[in-house]
């Protein structure tokens, strides 16, 4: 839980600090452009400068909280015991969901299974929504039938 003398939301940002992330976005923008392939767009370029001052600027706010940061690659394979721990379930559970194409598999590596981290974090996403909705129709449901808790 957050705390109220919390490092405020980045739009609270002194401005000079926000202006040291965007100058931050645009000096690797600025090199981005020297590399990106020709023909690429200057809007995409703008959408990545404006997300890549968004990712500094809350990798500052958690550095100033005195959070560690740390960036993952989307696209990571996991081993199916990486997953079933980021999930909070067994292996053999997290093979199961594999099995039946819950979570869609890449291609294994000799006999060893992989997924990827983004499938993971969708399929929790998903769940997490799931039981977040039965929990809600459940509360009505005892609230309404006057069972208490």
């Amino acid at each position: 839980m957050r705390s109220s003398t919390a490092i405020p939301s980045p739009q609270g940002f002194d401005p000079a600090l926000r202006g040291a992330c965007e100058k931050s976005a645009r000096s690797v923008l600025s090199a981005l452009r020297r590399e990106a392939p020709a023909g690429t767009s200057p809007e995409i370029l703008m959408d990545f400068a404006a997300s890549l001052t968004g990712v500094i600027e809350r990798t500052t706010e958690l550095l100033l909280a005195g959070k560690q940061v740390r960036v993952i690659e989307d696209d990571e394979a996991l081993t199916t015991q990486e997953a079933a721990d980021l999930l909070n379930v067994s292996r053999p559970h997290l093979v199961k969901l594999l099995d039946q194409g819950e979570i869609p598999p890449l291609p294994k590596v000799g006999r060893h299974r992989r997924v990827a981290r983004a499938s993971v974090l969708k399929y929790k996403r998903t769940r997490d929504a799931q039981r977040e909705s039965a929990l809600k129709e459940l509360a009505e449901l005892s609230q309404r039938h006057g069972l208490g808790y």
